[in-house]
């Protein structure tokens, strides 16, 4: 009797037992990049685009499949939803490791947009994130001849695993996420646009407050901050010596700051060691006294550092962290207002030490 019961009980534990809900991979569709763009309807702001990966035999270049789906909706979580009604498989973004916004909706208001990747649960904090311009939608659409699976370009320029390009600023969703409601440091994006090949090219750098994009940096800016901010050393420099073009690649860099008074005025000093070989130099460099050049090349990197500081500080924004320092540095009820009141006017001292180590493989 008592073996009965036991039985019993098994089986009635077994059909308590819920079944499996995950869906085979051939019923599911991978999304490898989603493009979030403002459109031109007031009642249904958002055009979201979706990158869905088709599977394909072939692993080669231009093999490539892709199915693109828009839709314009009233919030980002509905028109995901009503997305799925357009394919016949379940979309999975556990795959998705690029978001574009686009420039007009980054130019806006990204709030909304940051809240919704922070909440949904199957997308990777380690994705990557950037501005697409003129508009997300005819990025995902292109199709470079490269591409050997769907999104592997995207993924090789902001991978370490591909290019490793000075002037493109990799940001991913959880360092975006933090940047955006941590006090004393701004966020920023790189801005992705396409030339007339079907091809991406990604040299600039957006900065932005705690809403929308306040600036613009320039390639040769961009490449420039990700020195500063990241001692980048697969970079190079210009420089001018007795009329001379001079072009250096840096080895190795390591940049610091720190904030104080100098002469009764507030100031950030920053100081930066370099070390660099000659790429491009006139003959006969090799038997001159180098001192002469390294002097000429720290006073020209630290006026153009002093520039695009000075350019920040005038946007009103603060990418590399002086605001967070200050904090950290400053404990206190109202350090944040007396940072804000600093910020505006507060100099800049720029310490350049660059050591030539040689002229390259020849003399």
């Amino acid at each position: 009797m008592r073996l009965y019961i036991r039985i019993f009980l098994a089986l009635f534990a077994v059909c308590l037992l819920g079944g499996c809900g995950f869906k085979d991979i051939d019923k599911r569709f991978f999304v490898v990049a989603l493009g979030i763009d403002q459109s031109d309807n007031e009642k249904k702001p958002y055009r979201l685009t979706l990158q869905l990966a088709v599977p394909s035999p072939k692993i080669e270049p231009g093999a490539s499949k892709t199915q693109i789906e828009s839709i314009d909706s009233q919030s980002i979580a509905e028109g995901v939803r009503m997305l799925k009604a357009y394919v016949d498989k379940e979309l999975d973004f556990g795959h998705c490791k690029v978001f574009l916004i686009g420039e007009k909706l980054a130019r806006t208001d990204y709030q909304n947009l940051l809240q919704w990747m922070s909440r949904r649960r199957d997308i990777q904090s380690v994705a990557d994130i950037a501005i697409g311009k003129p508009d997300a939608e005819s990025l995902l659409q292109v199709q470079p001849l490269s591409e050997r699976y769907p999104g592997n370009t995207l993924f090789l320029s902001f991978g370490a695993d591909g290019t490793e390009s000075s002037y493109t600023y990799v940001e991913s969703v959880s360092d975006f996420s933090r940047r955006a409601s941590e006090k004393g440091l701004d966020p920023l994006m790189p801005v992705i646009y396409k030339d007339n090949k079907e091809s991406f090219i990604i040299n600039r750098t957006a900065l932005l407050n705690k809403k929308r994009v306040k600036l613009v940096l320039s390639s040769t800016e961009s490449q420039l901050f990700n020195q500063l901010a990241n001692d980048f050393t697969k970079s190079s420099m210009h420089g001018m010596f007795e009329g001379m073009d001079l072009v250096v690649a840096i080895t190795a860099i390591h940049s610091n700051f720190r904030i104080g008074k100098q002469n009764g005025e507030d100031t950030i000093t920053m100081n930066i060691k370099m070390r660099v070989v000659f790429e491009e130099a006139p003959k006969g460099l090799y038997d001159e006294q180098w001192r002469p050049i390294e002097i000429s090349l720290n006073q020209e990197y630290a006026k153009s550092c002093i520039a695009l500081l000075k350019k920040i500080q005038k946007a009103n924004v603060d990418p590399i962290g002086f605001g967070l320092r200050y904090r950290a540095n400053h404990p206190g009820k109202d350090v944040w207002k007396e940072w804000k009141s600093i910020y505006p006017n507060i100099a800049f001292k720029v310490n350049a030490d660059i050591r030539i180590e040689g002229t390259g493989l020849i003399k």
